[in-house]
């Protein structure tokens, strides 16, 4: 059976031209072997010896698309097979039977035939085509006048189309281009070919495309810096505001420290890692060391600064009031005036309110004292 099936195939091979049309011819002989062979099959089955056929034959294998789209022309266009389709149900598939209407030399006879008609009602087409358009060229033929071929003129006609069709290319690329600048405009006034244009401005556009994708990136990491920065920076000023409270509760004077971080943080603003890995840089512990040295030192001068202004305002009022009692009662109320005092100053000393004060209390305590030696 096969041996008389090949022989079939390559009668056909030589008869059949038309690789569609020999498919047409392979595919009705492998549903005719199909439907002797198989009571049941589905198209994957048909479509692999189908393909077998097609490959003995030195031709392209072909998609179950392909066969689908075959398989209803042979019904449809040809109507030489009655295709049966049936859909079993969800999940169950469809069954399928392709009927051959006509032996299988008749059907390949009718397929021959139809595409031979094909072939013969183009040739009369194009011959009707000639001649309509031969009667139209004999009607006109007073009017329309033929271009010599060694005109000039023409030649020269077709010099200028062909540069403006080139420059309308040239243009519809640059528009394709989309340049940022106007730089393209010294690539078109060049006395070059278009090919060459094209190529120089391509180079334009990729060097125009790097620079915008470096500069993007640029700003990309200049941002990230630039919010790691401010992140840091805001740690910096929480440590400094730590020490700062640390440094308040050891006595030390809050303005002074107030100036002294914020010094601190003028200088580490632009490289704050500095003192926010201190497990790792030793700057914060040097600072902190330097402002209570500093601190101490202020609050020293203070102390002597207050104490000196605590000496004088008691010459000046030991020398004020010496004359108006007598020293054994001055000296102890004006010791314990001065010790009461929160804030010692000159100017409460020269305008004489300290003076003042002190000889009530003088006045009071000589009363006292007079009351005590009566008794």
């Amino acid at each position: 059976m096969r041996t008389k099936e090949k022989q079939i195939m390559s009668k056909i091979e030589t008869t059949c031209k038309n690789k569609y049309q020999h498919k047409l011819i392979t595919l009705v002989s492998t549903i005719s072997y199909i439907n002797r062979q198989f009571k049941k099959y589905s198209q994957n089955r048909i479509l692999y010896y189908f393909n077998g056929n097609l490959k003995r034959n030195g031709q392209k294998e072909i998609k179950i698309k392909t066969l689908q789209s075959y398989l209803y022309k042979l019904e449809k266009e040809f109507q030489v097979t009655n295709n049966y389709y049936q859909h079993l149900g969800i999940n169950m598939g469809t069954a399928i039977y392709y009927k051959l209407q006509y032996s299988k030399k008749e059907c390949y006879r009718r397929i021959n035939k139809n595409f031979k008609e094909r072939k013969e009602n183009r040739h009369l087409n194009r011959i009707n085509k000639y001649y309509q358009n031969k009667k139209a060229c004999n009607k006109n033929s007073s009017v329309k006048k033929w271009e010599c071929i060694n005109n000039i003129n023409n030649s020269n006609n077709k010099e200028e189309k062909t540069k403006l069709i080139e420059k309308l290319q040239v243009m519809k690329y640059v528009k394709k281009c989309k340049f940022k600048t106007d730089e393209f405009h010294s690539i078109l006034n060049l006395e070059i070919s278009k090919d060459e244009k094209i190529k120089a401005l391509r180079e334009m556009k990729r060097d125009e495309n790097r620079l915008r994708k470096n500069l993007q990136n640029r700003m990309k990491y200049d941002e990230n810096n630039q919010s790691k920065l401010q992140f840091k920076q805001k740690e910096l000023s929480r440590i400094l505001d730590k020490a700062k409270v640390k440094l308040e509760k050891k006595g030390y004077n809050e303005k002074q420290l107030e100036k002294e971080m914020q010094e601190i943080y003028e200088k580490y603003k632009s490289k704050p890692h500095f003192i926010i890995e201190n497990d790792k840089y030793g700057d914060l512990k040097k600072i902190m060391g330097k402002i209570e040295v500093s601190c101490e030192k202020d609050r020293k001068n203070m102390q002597d600064n207050e104490k000196n202004i605590k000496d004088n305002i008691f010459s000046i009022l030991l020398d004020q009031l010496r004359h108006n009692t007598s020293i054994e009662i001055l000296l102890p109320v004006l010791k314990n005036y001065l010790n009461k005092q929160e804030k010692l100053d000159y100017s409460k000393a020269f305008n004489n309110q300290y003076y003042y004060e002190l000889l009530k209390l003088l006045e009071n305590k000589e009363d006292y004292c007079k009351v005590q030696n009566f008794k």
